[in-house]
């Protein structure tokens, strides 16, 4: 970036095998690396985010219209995952939508039989195309990195076909491919100085986040005994480790182990409502305005 401004990032698969992977901590690890270090050298943090990415593809998409609502970019997941740009694809996707809007305010009719002629702009424009080449692309790694590299490649020649003859390769959830067991730990040679490397809670004073602190948890976990006997027992609680913000906390007590939620740390990436293994946290939004205030991410 401008002005003498350096934008570090790290993008971590959302379906991982091993519990204990903590993305802001690989992060920390990247910054370990000696030319890493040396683009930071004498810098300072200014500012820190996460965002989980609709990277599943063509094949993931929701339908995109609604009575009265349309789905457009980021939502409806119109991102290239194999290039991981989305913005070109956002502005299309609010172009057709627009023009949508149009329509129906002169037919006077917003239902969703309407608003369905957006879907059909949305598959003869250039934004499909774009997806459809890249269909396969996500779950091709399902095989591994080198499986990953070999099915891109063969895509390249063949329109996007999964190892070069399938039109459609399964798919999978993220979280289901987390495996149970306690992971060795990853992390263990980190030491966090304060200068390059950072916690979770001092990244989350750097993304400036804000919530109201007596409003209803914007988490919510529908069981919690499962996170204390089930969860423990067969991953050693991964909303420790997956979440970047320390939101989720097992506090132990002289009665044993609760789930703590410090929901006004959330930087609303999603990721929990994603990997959770058990499909029991639901990430709704909070009171309106709160949340992150990232610059210039």
């Amino acid at each position: 970036m401008q002005n003498d401004i350096l934008d570090l990032g790290l993008v971590v698969g959302l379906d991982y095998q091993n519990p204990g992977v903590d993305a802001q901590h690989e992060l920390q690890k990247l910054k370990t690396h000696p030319w890493i270090r040396s683009l930071l050298a004498d810098g300072e943090i200014i500012a820190y985010g996460a965002k989980s990415l609709p990277e599943g593809g063509w094949y993931s998409l929701p339908k995109l219209t609604v009575g009265g609502a349309m789905l457009i970019g980021d939502s409806a997941g119109f991102l290239n995952g194999q290039r991981l740009k989305g913005i070109h694809l956002a502005m299309k996707s609010g172009m057709l939508a627009a023009e949508t809007i149009s329509e129906a305010f002169i037919a006077e009719d917003f239902s969703d039989a309407s608003l369905a002629s957006f879907t059909n702009k949305v598959n003869s424009s250039w934004l499909k195309n774009e997806l459809w080449k890249v269909r396969n692309f996500h779950q091709g790694f399902d095989r591994g990195l080198l499986g990953g590299i070999i099915n891109s490649g063969l895509g390249l020649f063949t329109g996007g076909r999964g190892w070069g003859i399938k039109d459609r390769l399964p798919g999978h959830h993220g979280h289901e491919l987390m495996q149970k067991g306690t992971a060795e730990d990853r992390y263990a040679d980190l030491e966090f100085d304060g200068k390059y490397l950072f916690d979770k809670v001092t990244d989350v004073y750097y993304s400036a986040t804000a919530h109201e602190e007596d409003q209803i948890p914007h988490l919510h976990v529908r069981d919690m005994d499962i996170c204390i006997t089930k969860c423990t027992e067969e991953y050693n609680n991964p909303c420790e480790k997956f979440c970047p913000a320390d939101v989720y906390e097992m506090v132990q007590q002289d009665e044993g182990k609760r789930l703590q939620i410090n929901f006004s740390n959330c930087v609303h990436c999603k990721t929990c409502d994603i990997m959770d293994p058990y499909q029991i946290i639901d990430w709704v939004p909070p009171e309106g305005g709160d949340g992150p205030g990232w610059v210039n991410l």
